[in-house]
């Protein structure tokens, strides 16, 4: 069987959702280690004053290129970036665009989607299924067509034990249901969306599992696999350890928690945190695609579940853990107040610590600022850590498992080299390796704080430890004092009243 770099020597590509986090690392990865790669075509739509080409210069100018700009800058000349939009009929393509992908382009990745966890439905459905829909007609046009690789969720599926490869099955016509639905007004949407999400927490969940229902009935002899990712967190390897540009998942935790604004987070610390390196999952679609585009005997959609829980699980209380010390190893140059956050089962003391650790002390801050002439703006932070932590809270209350035949397939049939240049062995990974990485690349990639400042950091946090110990004390003592002067004055006046009973 031909390796993966053969199976894509002097082909075209066309990625959608290449200039997202996944996007990224999976383009530098194909131009990396697939140097012989025709052309990459990016499905890149207009951002205010952005054309698309504006916009293919700044993903070149991010650090995830940097290995590539100092080695072999050519390699970037393969991509070509195409104005479009996934919400448009024909992906907004022009003649000339189209008749140059019709001609060229044998394999396709499609990994733009919306992952506001808050998106309307009726928008989420546009941008993930019908989005999805457009590409499929799209590869069915395709001179070429080799395959077709679809980027789903690991969570669309409604059972949460034993979740099998299959395509989610919403027992209904897609496209019969997306016709329908052009007259369903947002209201409607609205008062709809708990039957229709059938117990799943958000429109994204529900939107996936709708598109990979479409692409079973429609596929028309397109190859397809689709790609299952848990919950992608920082990179394990490459581009280079750490690397992260979101504030999703985990990694939100990361940056609230080390900075002390996060105390509490409500969770069961037991259950699995189903997290997935961002080049794990970029390697998993690249070799996805090499195997069903190299494949005989591909009929349906193959479904890989691309986890980490059933091959090597860490729960949410391991992940505290070991990320707590690391917080304090490695601190941020801007700490509240020193990192102490705890994931709590019981909702009721969830509230309580949310109440006196988070919401008095923003309240009294801003009180302080407001005095002192100053905007208040603790109150707006605690905020934005709610509603994030909020996001993340359904998966830290509940627990899926996952078979993964299918992926463990996948790695088997990689050659000794292969293996190792697109290694998708998740039980490789060392957690507190990984974990300190991780810290290390929110650090420096989401707070934009240089390295060479974590010494003045880690003398900061000290500092501050110290003032808080010696706060404590202070209250400590204080209200000591005061209830032994109270004791007292009780005493005094028990004894006055006592003598004053026994004259009368």
């Amino acid at each position: 069987m031909m390796s993966v770099g053969e199976f894509f020597d002097d082909q075209c590509l066309f990625i959608t959702g290449g200039t997202g986090f996944l996007g990224k690392v999976l383009v530098e990865k194909l131009l990396r280690s697939c140097p012989g790669i025709n052309k990459i075509y990016l499905l890149v739509r207009s951002r205010g004053l952005q054309a698309p080409r504006q916009r293919l210069r700044d993903l070149i100018d991010s650090e995830v290129f940097n290995f590539i700009k100092s080695e072999n800058s050519s390699l970037l000349g393969k991509l070509v970036p195409i104005c479009g939009n996934i919400t448009a009929d024909g992906l907004g393509l022009s003649d000339e665009s189209f008749r140059e992908l019709k001609q060229n382009v044998s394999i396709v990745v499609h990994s733009a989607a919306t992952i506001r966890f808050d998106e309307p439905i009726n928008r989420a459905i546009e941008l993930n299924v019908k989005g999805t829909y457009r590409v499929l007609q799209l590869c069915q046009k395709l001179d070429n067509i080799k395959c077709m690789v679809h980027v789903s969720t690991a969570y669309c599926a409604t059972e949460k034990k034993n979740i099998p490869e299959l395509c989610c099955d919403e027992r209904l016509n897609v496209l019969q249901y997306l016709q329908s639905t052009k007259w369903f007004n947002s209201d409607l949407f609205s008062s709809s969306s708990t039957h229709l999400l059938g117990g799943r927490p958000t429109s994204y969940h529900y939107t996936k599992a709708l598109a990979e229902t479409m692409l079973n009935q429609e596929y028309k002899n397109v190859p397809i696999a689709i790609v299952r990712p848990s919950i992608i967190t920082a990179s394990w390897r490459e581009p280079f350890p750490g690397w992260i540009d979101n504030f999703n998942g985990p990694s939100g935790y990361l940056v609230s928690s080390g900075k002390g604004v996060l105390r509490t987070m409500y969770g069961h610390k037991d259950k699995i945190c189903d997290m997935v390196p961002v080049d794990v999952v970029s390697n998993t679609i690249i070799t996805a695609a090499w195997s069903v585009g190299t494949s005989k005997y591909v009929q349906t959609p193959v479904v890989y579940n691309c986890t980490s829980g059933s091959l090597n699980p860490i729960t949410w209380g391991q992940m505290q853990k070991i990320s707590s010390p690391l917080l304090v190893k490695h601190p941020s140059t801007q700490i509240f107040r020193f990192p102490n956050a705890e994931f709590h089962s019981n909702r009721l003391i969830h509230e309580l610590i949310v109440l006196v650790e988070h919401n008095i002390p923003a309240f009294l801050v801003d009180l302080l600022f407001k005095a002192l002439g100053h905007k208040p703006i603790l109150s707006m932070v605690y905020t934005k850590v709610h509603r994030a932590i909020n996001a993340l809270e359904y998966f830290t209350i509940n627990e899926w498992t996952y078979k993964a035949d299918n992926f463990v397939g996948l790695m088997r049939s990689l050659n000794e080299d292969d293996q190792k240049i697109f290694y998708i062995n998740i039980g490789d990974i060392s957690w507190f390796d990984y974990m300190e990485n991780y810290v290390l690349g929110v650090r420096r990639f989401l707070l934009r704080e240089d390295p060479s400042t974590l010494p003045e950091a880690r003398i900061r946090l000290k500092r501050l430890y110290f003032a808080t110990q010696i706060i404590k004390l202070g209250v400590f003592f204080t209200l000591t004092h005061q209830l032994a002067r109270r004791k007292s004055t009780l005493r005094t006046f028990l004894s006055t009243f006592r003598k004053f009973a026994l004259r009368s």
